[in-house]
C-alpha cells in the first residue's frame, strides 16, 4: 500500500510554538532543575523554537526539541521516572476498569472507552485531567464524535488490526482493550506499534514488554522518533506490518496530528481532546471524546 494524502496536513499554529515552550518548562520542573539549569533549558529551547519550520507538524517539531534537550542534559529518557509512576498508577486502577468492562452491557464499547480514559496520561498537552475522575465518568460520557460502532462492525470482518500506541501508563488500558478484542475476535491478529526511541512519555518497546503487551499482541517497534506515527520515518518492518493491516486504530492526539491528512480509509482515531488547536481542527471542545473514522472530520 502506498500512503497518499487527501489535503494539507496539520501544521504548526502560533499556539503550538507557545505550547512547546511550556513543555520545555515542564521538563525542567520534572527533572528538579536548579535555577541555572532551568534557565539554560529555556534559553536553548527558545532559540530552537524560533528556528522551527511552521510547515511541519507539532510532533515533528517535538522530535527536534526533545532530543536536543536530552543531549543538553545528558539524559536519554527525560520522563523515565514519570513513566514508571504512570505505569504504577495505572496498574492500581486496572482491576476496577476490568470489572466495569465485565459488567457492561456492551463490553467491546466499554473496552474502547477504557482505552480513551488512559489517554489522559499525557505530559505534552495544555490541559491535564485526573485519571481517576476520567475512569469514573468514561463509561457514561457520550462521545463528541462516535464512530465506535463502525469500527467494531469493520473489525468483525478484519484479519489484522494495528493499534498505534501513545503514552506510557495509557498502554496498560490499551492492553485491556486489546485482550477484550482478541477474546471476541479469536482469529484476529493484533499488532501494537510503539515509538522507536524515548520521546516525551510515549510508550516504547521497553514499557510495552514490561507490562506483558506481547501476551495479547505482537509488539512492533515503529522506528519512528516523533510523538505520532509518521509512515516515512517508520522502519521497514513497521511499514510492512502497517501495510498488511486491515484496520488501524490510532491512539492519541499525536497520531492524529501526524495522520489526519492521510487518505487511508482503514484508520480510526481514538483520543480525548486536550488541545485548542486540535479542538478547532475537528470543530469540538477541549475535553471531548473522539472515535473518528479517517476522513470523518466534523
Amino acid at each position: 500500500m502506498v500512503v497518499k494524502f487527501r489535503g494539507v496536513t496539520m501544521k504548526m499554529k502560533p499556539d503550538c510554538f507557545a505550547c512547546l515552550y511550556t513543555q520545555m518548562l515542564r521538563v525542567s520542573k520534572a527533572l528538579d532543575c536548579d535555577e541555572k539549569c532551568g534557565t539554560r533549558i529555556m534559553e536553548e529551547s527558545a532559540a530552537r523554537i524560533a528556528r522551527l519550520d511552521p510547515d511541519q507538524t507539532p510532533p515533528e517539531a517535538a522530535a527536534i526539541l526533545y532530543p536536543a534537550l536530552s543531549e543538553l542534559l545528558g539524559k536519554r529518557d527525560l520522563y523515565a521516572k514519570q513513566k514508571e509512576e504512570s505505569t504504577q498508577r495505572a496498574k492500581e486502577l486496572i482491576p476496577g476498569v476490568e470489572q466495569r468492562i465485565r459488567e457492561a452491557e456492551d463490553p467491546l464499547d466499554a473496552a474502547l472507552r477504557a482505552a480513551v480514559a488512559g489517554n489522559v496520561i499525557d505530559f505534552a498537552t495544555e490541559v491535564s485531567f485526573e485519571l481517576e475522575e476520567e475512569i469514573e465518568k468514561i463509561f457514561e460520557t457520550p462521545f463528541a464524535v462516535d464512530d465506535k460502532g463502525e469500527f467494531l462492525r469493520r473489525l468483525a470482518g478484519a484479519k489484522r488490526l494495528a493499534v498505534l500506541g501513545d503514552n506510557t501508563g495509557e498502554h496498560l488500558f490499551d492492553k485491556v482493550m486489546i485482550r477484550i478484542l482478541g477474546e471476541r475476535f479469536a482469529e484476529l491478529e493484533i499488532d501494537y506499534f510503539v515509538r522507536g526511541r524515548p520521546i516525551i512519555n510515549d510508550v516504547t518497546v521497553v514499557e510495552a514488554k514490561a507490562v506483558g503487551m506481547d501476551e495479547v499482541a505482537r509488539i512492533v517497534d515503529s522506528g519512528v522518533d516523533t510523538p505520532g506515527f509518521l509512515y516515512e520515518r517508520a522502519s521497514a518492518e513497521a511499514k510492512e506490518r502497517y501495510d498488511a493491516a486491515d484496520l488501524i486504530l490510532a491512539k492519541g492526539m499525536g497520531n492524529f496530528e501526524c495522520m489526519e491528512s492521510w487518505a487511508d480509509e482503514r484508520v480510526f482515531f481514538l483520543f480525548k481532546v486536550k488541545c485548542g488547536v486540535v479542538a478547532a481542527k475537528i470543530g469540538k471542545e477541549i475535553g471531548d471524546l473522539v472515535c473518528m473514522e479517517s476522513g470523518g472530520n466534523r
